[in-house]
């Protein structure tokens, strides 16, 4: 009896082609897609540093910086010579070498952080102006071999230059610490807030498909509900839902970036405009979630395996959009790369994380597009099925 009736398993599997497809074909091709997209983008975005000099005296400090940076595997860019925005720019003054020739000064060097840009940058440059540090004190003590009775302070011989440091957007313009703080817990916040809105998904799907299984979706469709009402008010329904039951998980992120907000003593009007704008994109995640729910649905057809795919492609683009949000510098994203907007919920994290590093107008721009182009998806979806469509399988 078993066998029999896994045999008639086995042929209900064959004679469904578009669940072969989606079981075996599309997975086949999606995963490793968004993981060569991602490990190409990731390899393309070497760290570029910048370096303006003030002052042709510089060139020999200039050199030795510029040097030990392209040792550990960084670009460098001279005075703004290429139109690639950088991850951090170091900027060698014009008294900078009246300073640090003098063996009783001290000599500075300014750092501007671009708050978009990853660790690793900062990390090349400090250790690159270290040994620059290193290389002008040993030159000094080697003066004072020479010069055993001038006075001299033991500060500047141990630290002849010294940092000072600033932050810039990706646009260009002079920002503060507090929202390069801002930006990094805004990589977090983008990691676990669209993946919480999954549960759109089940409830859409459950919903339309559910009437069937019970056998009542016949009943309603013999009533002047029209199927254009029976969807709508199924996606309203299932919105509804999934707001409810994600509500923990969003005021959960709320708390969390508010009580991380007054730790890391972030500017008040920045922490209100990051709430409202995790409220604002996760409404927005749930209208994109019902128009791809709908979309998947007419493609593949509302079976039980059918309705497994769809939560495995949508739970894919999901988290494919929160790892792409921790590790890709949106200023730095140029054609081909950029392509990766195409992906679900990309052009939403990206957008989430653009208004935070100063990039307002191209934030304002992805969640526009994006709600547009949700809106548009359910009605075309919604005008093209009929009763026929849902009936069957």
């Amino acid at each position: 009896m078993i066998r029999v009736f896994l045999r008639k398993e086995l042929m209900e599997i064959r004679r469904d082609k578009r669940l072969l497809v989606s079981i075996i074909i599309l997975p086949f091709i999606l995963l490793p897609i968004i993981g060569l997209i991602l490990f190409a983008t990731l390899g393309a975005q070497q760290p570029v540093i910048e370096i303006i000099n003030q002052n042709p005296k510089n060139i020999p400090y200039v050199n030795f910086v510029e040097k030990n940076i392209e040792s550990s595997g960084a670009t460098v860019v001279m005075n703004s010579s290429s139109g690639t925005t950088p991850n951090a720019i170091i900027v060698f003054p014009k008294d900078f070498y009246d300073n640090v020739t003098n063996i009783s000064r001290q000599a500075y060097v300014v750092l501007y952080v671009v708050i978009s840009s990853n660790q690793q940058a900062v990390n090349i440059v400090n250790n690159a102006l270290y040994n620059l540090l290193v290389n002008i004190s040993s030159q000094r003590i080697a003066q004072l071999e020479k010069l055993a009775n001038t006075s001299v302070s033991v500060d500047d011989i141990r630290n002849p230059i010294y940092l000072v440091l600033g932050y810039k957007t990706s646009s260009g313009s002079t920002t503060t610490s507090s929202a390069n703080q801002l930006a990094q817990l805004s990589r977090l916040v983008a990691l676990i807030l669209f993946p919480s809105v999954t549960p759109v998904v089940f409830y859409l799907l459950e919903g339309i498909t559910g009437e069937r299984e019970r056998r009542t979706l016949e009943a309603l469709l013999s009533t002047p509900l029209t199927v254009r009402s029976f969807i709508v008010s199924k996606l309203l329904t299932a919105s509804l839902l999934g707001f409810l039951s994600s509500i923990g998980d969003v005021l959960g992120t709320i708390i969390f970036v508010s009580v991380s907000g007054i730790g890391l003593a972030i500017n008040l009007t920045e922490m209100i405009q990051l709430l409202a704008l995790i409220v604002i994109t996760y409404l927005i995640s749930i209208l994109l979630t019902g128009s791809l729910s709908l979309a998947l649905l007419y493609i593949f057809g509302g079976s039980i395996r059918n309705i497994q795919i769809i939560n495995f492609l949508i739970l894919s683009f999901g988290m494919a959009s929160s790892f792409i949000s921790l590790f890709i510098n949106t200023a730095q994203l140029s054609f081909p790369l950029s392509l990766i907007y195409i992906i679900p919920y990309v052009q939403l994290s990206l957008g989430f994380l653009s208004y935070v590093f100063g990039s307002i107008q191209e934030s304002i721009f992805s969640l526009l597009v994006t709600t547009i182009i949700s809106v548009v998806l359910i009605i075309l979806v919604i005008r093209s099925f009929d009763s026929e469509r849902l009936l069957l399988k």
